[in-house]
């Protein structure tokens, strides 16, 4: 549905209601002054009825006393007596003129007319209404209407007593034009009296002319229409027609006729002058509607321009809408307001769109932006990536809030530099310089400004380890995303170098695929049924026992097309990958398979399973091992679990409750490679663990480094005063064996006693080497 204007709208609104009021009063005046004039038309007619009654019957009385006169009159009575009709003619005649009848007679009472003054009833003849003559012999008098020829009297019948009835004596007034005008100068209404005679064949007197007399006479009473159109009138006259006389069919009517065109004239006058005034009043207010609707729509329709055109982006019009209403001009202002607000919020939006919020430089889509810019007009230019090396180190050390401050001190001093850099990563920079040629920067120089201590309140120094990765574009890629995966590529081995220092080459590409080719292979290997991964377990010796009764399962992968793939390199990528779970869960599997092989071989042995911080945390993993151990019908007991320490101090507070859970069931803990981690002194007394392993870079040299010595006898110490046992992994020559033992070591591990060996070389090894006592073996050979 289309819609309409304001303007439009207005219009409707204002001069609907008006023509609706309008026409609401009209026919509220057309019916009150119609229904006035319908009551004061049907008062008239009650009235005049009211009044041709009394004059009717004051002629009856006239009648009564003439013809009582008639009859009294004594010489009158003889003559009756006597049958003298001369006499009887000459006194009705005289009687008759005195009174002014228009027809006097005398009827026997065997309805025989013996004088009569009127041609339409004769001497000798038989009088006509048999039955109006018994009623007046019957009740000494009748007064009636009658039709006699073709007019109408009205008549009286008396008897003439002797002192019975002797004869009745007949006085009738004709009913004609000249009663009915005196009626009507009376009654101020036309009047029309209708007779019909026995053979239905009606008569009419009336003041009106005949054509309209003679259409009234079928209307019986006033046909008032309540829905007659104003200043309509189909009937001239309003009528009221009643019965006077009836007597053997031969029926007297009267109709009373009022004329309502005059009535209706004041009124129709009336309606005339209060429609002219409102029909003008409608024009005049649809004028001045039509005037003010504009007024008021066309500010509107200004502003409604300026928004369109604010939306488009055009915020440089000046919003200047003069309105005669406050409200309006309110609305300029505030679009005003708001307009500026848009400019502003959208100069912000803008920012935020293309700035990193914390260190103000441009974020990743920006730099993006910039890059693309610089390779479509064919640019060579140098792009630099930075990483804060161990920057969650920082944050976990200080506080999330000095680790933002850093970012913060690293962009000013970055923005220093000449170029443009950006923010691409958590704690990852990416700088453009200046300089298009890779020879002309000074990466030291950069190098030692960004590494300068950083100073907070609180004496807080910071001081930070960065790598760096250089790409020279367009030679080290063209495209966006291969840019990006290459510099996190050369980020990430920069870490690796001596310098922390890397320029992009193309083997790190290569390196990059083989991982995605190995990541590919560990899926097949971990869902297939044949599969290259497999176990290897190195033995565990107890000093003090002289004998193996652990052994630690090291997973091992030697791929048919691959070769070795060593575990640093898979078990890594496993964990970006999120398969580490899966690995965990195949290695769990696969090693109470064999512990239950072994104790089938009479070789009994609790096995150590490491596991990763991300295996720790997973809610599932007590789950998979209990069923495992049910599966291949493995004791709890048989199964133990170490965790690297630098794993648990990545997330201690989760890594120790879910390490209790574990503990709780009956499983031994252990950490592994103890000492290399950062806070690890602080939530040792929380860790439900029974085991310290120290890690092999303090044990291989321990035996000529006095450094690693002291560290070794402090960790010693430490476990000893938290009831814990130690394990030395690295173990590889008697020396070392014999400081160990010296100092309370309790368990050790490495190549003196064994290397890692396949499954299915344990129980062999076990029966031949696990009760052998290291020590004085090498005592006896010499070592």
């Amino acid at each position: 549905m289309a819609l309409r204007t304001l303007n439009h709208n207005i219009f409707r609104l204002v001069g609907g209601l008006l023509v609706f009021t309008t026409f609401a009063i009209l026919f509220a005046v057309w019916l009150a002054t119609s229904n006035h004039a319908r009551q004061q038309v049907e008062r008239e007619l009650q009235i005049t009825q009211s009044v041709f009654k009394q004059v009717i019957s004051s002629r009856e009385q006239q009648l009564f006393n003439s013809a009582e006169l008639l009859t009294e009159d004594f010489g009158f009575r003889q003559a009756v007596a006597t049958r003298d009709s001369a006499t009887i003619m000459s006194v009705i005649e005289n009687h008759g003129q005195r009174i002014s009848a228009d027809i006097m007679a005398l009827i026997t009472l065997d309805n025989n007319v013996v004088a009569s003054t009127a041609s339409s009833l004769q001497s000798a003849q038989t009088f006509p209404q048999q039955q109006l003559l018994k009623q007046a012999i019957q009740d000494g008098g009748a007064i009636f209407f009658l039709p006699l020829g073709e007019r109408l009297y009205q008549i009286i019948l008396l008897t003439v007593d002797a002192p019975t009835p002797i004869a009745v004596a007949l006085v009738g007034f004709e009913i004609d034009l000249e009663l009915v005008e005196d009626l009507k100068a009376i009654t101020k209404l036309d009047i029309t009296v209708e007779f019909n005679l026995k053979d239905e064949i009606k008569q009419q007197i009336s003041s009106l002319p005949e054509g309209i007399s003679a259409s009234l006479s079928e209307q019986t009473e006033w046909d008032y229409s309540f829905f007659r159109l104003p200043f309509v009138h189909s009937q001239m006259y309003a009528s009221e027609k009643f019965e006077i006389s009836e007597l053997d069919g031969q029926k007297v009517w009267i109709i009373l006729s009022a004329n309502v065109q005059k009535l209706f004239a004041d009124f129709n006058f009336l309606q005339f002058k209060i429609t002219l005034i409102s029909m003008l009043s409608i024009i005049l207010t649809l004028i001045l509607g039509a005037i003010f609707s504009k007024n008021l729509t066309l500010p509107i329709t200004n502003l409604a321009i300026m928004a369109q055109g604010i939306a488009r982006g055009d915020y440089n019009k000046n919003i200047q809408i003069v309105a005669n209403a406050k409200e309006i001009n309110n609305l300029s202002i505030a679009f005003k307001s708001m307009q500026e607000n848009i400019v502003s919020r959208e100069a912000e939006i803008q920012y935020q769109a293309s700035h990193d919020l914390l260190t103000r430089l441009y974020n990743r889509y920006e730099i993006a932006n910039i890059i693309e810019q610089q390779l479509t007009e064919k640019q060579s230019f140098v792009v630099v990536g930075i990483k804060i090396n161990d920057f969650r180190r920082i944050s976990d050390t200080f506080g999330y809030p000095i680790g933002d401050a850093c970012l913060q001190q690293i962009a000013k001093r970055l923005l220093v530099l000449r170029g443009q850099s950006a923010r691409i990563g958590g704690s990852e920079l990416l700088w453009i310089p200046k300089s298009t040629d890779v020879s002309q920067i000074d990466i030291y120089d950069m190098r030692q400004s960004l590494e300068k201590t950083y100073y907070f309140e609180n004496n807080i120094e910071v001081n930070l380890k960065i790598s760096v990765a250089i790409l020279n574009l367009p030679d080290d890629g063209i495209e966006l995303d291969t840019i990006f995966r290459r510099m996190n590529l050369t980020l990430e081995d920069a870490k690796s170098q001596a310098n922390y220092l890397q320029i992009y080459k193309q083997s790190l590409e290569e390196k990059y695929l083989r991982k995605l080719e190995i990541l590919n292979e560990l899926k097949n290997a971990l869902n297939g049924e044949d599969t290259d991964l497999a176990m290897f377990y190195q033995p565990k010796y107890h000093i003090q026992r002289t004998r193996v009764e652990k052994m630690e399962a090291l997973i091992r992968w030697h791929h048919k097309k691959l070769g070795f793939i060593s575990p640093e390199l898979f078990i890594p990528l496993a964990e970006q990958a999120g398969l580490i779970n899966q690995l965990t869960n195949w290695v769990i599997r696969r090693v109470t398979f064999d512990i239950s092989h072994w104790h089938g071989q009479a070789t009994d042995l609790q096995v150590a399973v490491n596991l990763s911080v991300h295996d720790v945390v997973n809610p599932k993993l007590q789950r998979v091992i209990l069923t495992a151990l049910k599966e291949f019908k493995v004791a709890q007991n048989k199964l133990a679990f170490e965790i690297t320490e630098s794993d648990l101090m990545d997330d201690p507070q989760t890594a120790i409750e879910q390490l209790k859970l574990l503990r709780s069931a009956g499983f031994e803990l252990a950490i592994d490679d103890f000492g290399t981690g950062y806070s690890s002194l602080a939530y040792l007394k929380s860790m439900p663990v029974s085991e310290l392993k120290v890690d092999k870079s303090f044990v291989l040299n321990l035996a000529t480094q006095k450094e690693d010595q002291t560290i070794v006898k402090s960790i010693f110490s430490l476990a000893r005063n938290f009831n814990l046992q130690l394990v030395a992994e690295g173990v590889e020559d008697l020396a070392t064996l014999e400081l160990l033992a010296q100092w309370g070591c309790d368990w050790i591990q490495g190549y003196y006693i064994s290397k890692p060996m396949p499954a299915d070389a344990v129980s062999g090894w076990m029966n031949e080497y696990s009760k052998q006592n290291w020590t004085k073996k090498c005592e006896e050979s010499g070592l």
